[in-house]
């Protein structure tokens, strides 16, 4: 688990500054346990919602007033229309819209943590 301090204000009062911060725990992506088969982005996608569907532990968003409530994420098979087996990727990721925002940050960067828990470990191996 790894938790990072965000600035929320800078206050100076005569020669001393206060930086306000919040924390938050998140659960650190290393680069070297994203599974070598994974080499398309449509892969990377389905194993990132299933890892998001993990570290959530049954988490639950209201995504419609008076409805019940639906998982934070989850990866789902079903047969489409067109008769074909598809993922189905469904994730209510929170925002901070101050990033979404922002002129120079990358619109993903505004993603908040929905946890500070790792992946089950069966994600991380081909």
């Amino acid at each position: 688990m790894l938790f990072v301090l965000y600035p929320l204000d800078i206050v100076q009062d005569g020669d001393i500054v206060r930086v306000i911060t919040r924390t938050k725990f998140m659960a650190a992506l290393d680069l070297a346990t994203i599974p070598s088969a994974i080499n398309t982005y449509e892969r990377l996608l389905c194993w990132a919602a299933q890892c998001c569907q993990s570290i959530s532990n049954g988490e639950e968003v209201n995504v419609i007033t008076g409805a019940t409530s639906t998982p934070i994420a989850q990866v789902q098979v079903a047969i489409t229309a067109d008769n074909r087996n598809r993922f189905i990727v469904t994730a209510y990721l929170p925002v901070d819209t101050d990033e979404l925002n922002s002129g120079s940050a990358k619109t993903w960067m505004a993603t908040q943590d929905i946890s500070g828990a790792s992946p089950h470990e069966n994600l991380l191996s081909n």
